[in-house]
C-alpha cells in the first residue's frame, strides 16, 4: 500500500467482499503508507498485517524510490508469498499485486513482464531495457501456475494471454455507482481528471486541452506519494508556459470532496494512457459527467466505447474538440450522459461480490480436487 491507487482500492474492497460473503480474511502488505489508507479504507475495514518483504526489495525501495516498482513488488510478493506458505492456516491465497501468475489465484491489472516482451526497443534506452530483462527474469523464477487467473478488463485479459499464455477471467474492479448515481448538485463548466500524480499518467496532456478550452475550468485531482514532487512542479510549468490559467490541482483530497467534484462536472477527461480499467471514469459516468477516454486501454474497450465511439480521441487537439462540443451541446451531452449512467451499472460493488462469490466456490472445489488426489 505505496499510494491510494485502484490497485490498493482493489484489494481492500476484495477483502471486505469475502468478509460479507462470511469468510474469514486476512490482509497482508510488506508496506504500508500510513497517509494513504485513510484515502482508500472505509472505516471498518481493518489494517493489512504487515510482513517482510526481504533483504533485497527493502534495498530496492531505499535505493530507487518508485522508479524500480515493478522488480520490488515481484520480490516483495514471493517473499510474502514464503512467508505465509509458512505461517499455513489458510484455505484459500489470492495475490492482487504481484503482476504475475502466483499463489492459487492471481488479480493482474497489468502483466509486470508486457513492457519487455511486446518492445521492440525503439526509443528505450539500455538501462531502461536492461531493467525489463530483470523483470521478466524475476518473473519467470518466481512464476507459479495459479489455479485461476483474473483480470481487470477484457483489454487486461488479452494482454495476460499475451505475456503468460495463461486465460484470464474478468472481475471487474467494484465502483460504489448507487451512492454516485444519487449525487445531487447544479452542473458547471468543469472538466474533471482524477489520477495518481504520477509521471506515467500523462498528466501534462490534461493541461495542454486546458490551454485550448479556456472557456471551462479543469481540475487535475489525485493522489500524491513521495516520488509527485517532480511530477507537479512539471504540471506548474506546463500551465505557466501554456497561460491555462483554468487549470486547477488539488491533492490527496477526501472522499466528501471528490464527490462534490464529480456532482459538478460535465465532463470527465482522462489523459491519454491506456488505462487498465479506469474505476475513476466509471465514477464520474455515474456521477453525471460525460467520459472523454484515450482509444486504448481497458476504460476505452470495456467503458467510454461502450458508451459512443465519439467519446475517444487520440490527440490533444482531438481531446480539446470532443470536449468543447459536449460543453456547448447540452442536448447531446444530456443524452449521452443517460447511457454513461447505464452503463457504470454494470460495475458496481454487488456485480463485484458476486462473480467474487463464484470465483471463491471455483478456487474451492479446485483445491478439493487437488486434495483428493494427493
Amino acid at each position: 500500500f505505496e499510494e491510494a491507487g485502484g490497485t490498493e482500492r482493489l484489494a481492500v474492497d476484495m477483502a471486505r467482499a469475502l468478509r460479507e460473503l462470511g469468510h474469514e480474511v486476512d490482509l497482508y502488505t510488506t508496506y504500508l503508507d500510513e497517509r494513504a489508507w485513510p484515502l482508500i479504507a472505509g472505516p471498518g475495514d481493518p489494517k493489512p498485517k504487515l510482513i517482510r518483504p526481504g533483504i533485497t526489495a527493502s534495498l530496492l525501495r531505499r535505493l530507487g524510490g518508485g522508479r524500480l516498482a515493478r522488480l520490488r513488488r515481484i520480490m516483495a510478493a514471493a517473499a510474502a508469498a514464503r512467508a505465509l506458505a509458512a505461517l499455513g492456516g489458510y484455505d484459500i491465497y489470492i495475490d492482487t499485486q504481484s503482476n504475475v501468475p502466483l499463489l492459487d489465484a492471481s488479480y493482474i491489472h497489468y502483466p509486470a513482464v508486457l513492457d519487455y516482451l511486446a518492445g521492440d526497443g525503439a526509443g528505450v534506452g539500455p538501462a531502461r531495457r536492461l531493467y525489463d530483462w530483470l523483470v521478466v527474469r524475476e518473473a519467470r523464477r518466481v512464476a507459479g501456475r495459479p489455479l485461476l487467473v483474473l483480470a481487470n478488463s477484457a483489454w487486461t485479459a488479452n494482454r495476460v494471454r499475451q505475456a503468460y499464455g495463461l486465460e484470464a477471467r474478468v472481475l471487474h474492479p467494484p465502483v460504489d455507482v448507487a451512492r454516485l448515481l444519487s449525487l445531487g448538485g447544479r452542473k458547471e463548466n468543469v472538466v474533471l481528471t482524477v489520477s495518481r500524480f504520477t509521471p506515467e499518467k500523462n498528466l501534462e496532456a490534461v493541461v495542454r486541452v486546458a490551454s485550448k478550452v479556456p472557456e471551462a475550468e479543469f481540475y487535475i485531482v489525485g493522489s500524491t506519494s513521495r516520488y509527485s514532487g517532480p511530477v507537479v512542479r512539471r504540471l506548474r510549468e506546463v500551465a505557466d508556459a501554456l497561460r491555462a490559467s483554468n487549470v486547477r490541482f488539488m491533492f490527496d483530497v477526501p472522499r466528501w470532496k471528490l464527490e462534490e467534484l464529480y456532482s459538478i462536472a460535465k465532463v470527465y477527461l482522462h489523459p491519454p494512457f491506456p488505462e487498465h480499467f479506469g474505476i475513476a471514469i466509471v465514477e464520474g459516468a455515474a456521477a453525471g459527467a460525460v467520459p472523454v477516454v484515450y482509444r486504448d486501454g481497458g476504460a476505452w474497450t470495456d467503458i467510454a466505447s461502450r458508451i459512443d465511439p465519439s467519446l475517444g480521441y487520440r490527440t490533444v487537439e482531438e481531446a480539446a474538440s470532443i470536449v468543447r462540443s459536449l460543453l456547448e451541446d447540452g442536448d447531446r451531452r444530456a443524452a449521452l450522459l443517460a447511457r454513461a449512467r447505464e452503463a457504470a451499472k454494470r460495475f458496481s460493488y454487488e456485480s463485484f461480490r458476486a462473480g467474487l462469490a463464484e470465483v471463491v466456490g471455483e478456487l474451492a472445489r479446485m483445491k478439493g480436487y487437488q486434495k483428493a488426489w494427493t
